[in-house]
């Protein structure tokens, strides 16, 4: 196994007689590209679909560099393979299965117990979804796998439009939570931090205006001030 020095000689040496360095080229000023578009456009979707594209062809890029190498074992390919496989199962894993250690961590409990009506109006928003209550003066919900979780306090001083609002944003999350993670996960094997939470949220918010109305989403919001 070379050392570190000797693999990024190897690494310069490799790409630069390779035939793939144009394609490399080309998936770098493309990333670079992209996320300048991303740190100029202000719609949502183009900034969320922006920043994955540039994740992507990043990671284009560093998988062609690597097909490159013909120094045999080295470290810091090994070493980067083990962090994309150690990341991703750790990823998959709570994508499945972290709402339900967050059931017993809050000691949460199904709304239906105490509202009525909550689980099928997000229901036919997202299917097979469950809405959960826990302990909580604070006003604080969130959502995770395929449950949304709303605090006692929430309950306590949200009228049932303002909860349908909340829901609704909730429930956009659901419906792309599969999408979430990979954005994440790309970030993570990039090494680029990952920034589109609050286009998420903005989008996030929109469905709930078109699902309950501009006012109760406003009003919701004060609230939560």
């Amino acid at each position: 196994m070379t050392s570190i020095a000797d693999e990024i000689i190897c690494y310069a040496e490799c790409v630069n007689n390779s035939d793939l360095l144009p394609l490399i080229t080309l998936l770098v000023v493309a990333s670079l590209l992209l996320f300048a578009f991303y740190l100029k456009t202000k719609t949502p979707i183009q900034r969320v679909s922006s920043f994955a594209g540039a994740q992507t062809s990043m990671l284009g890029a560093i998988a062609a560099t690597f097909s490159t190498m013909e120094c045999g074992r080295m470290l810091t390919i090994e070493v980067y393979l083990a962090y994309v496989l150690i990341s991703t199962g750790i990823m998959l894993f709570l994508q499945g299965s972290y709402y339900r250690i967050l059931i017993r961590h809050h000691n949460a409990k199904p709304i239906s117990d105490i509202v009525d009506w909550a689980d099928d109006f997000v229901n036919a928003l997202s299917e097979d979804s469950q809405v959960y209550y826990f302990d909580l003066a604070i006003p604080k919900a969130f959502a995770s796998g395929k449950a949304i979780f709303i605090s006692i306090g929430m309950l306590e001083i949200f009228d049932e439009q303002e909860l349908k609002a909340v829901l609704a944003h909730e429930a956009w999350h659901l419906r792309h939570n599969n999408k979430t993670p990979i954005l994440r996960q790309l970030s993570l094997m990039t090494f680029t931090k990952f920034r589109p939470g609050q286009e998420l949220e903005l989008m996030a918010d929109r469905f709930a205006e078109e699902i309950v109305g501009k006012g109760a989403l406003e009003s919701a919001r004060a609230k939560l001030v």
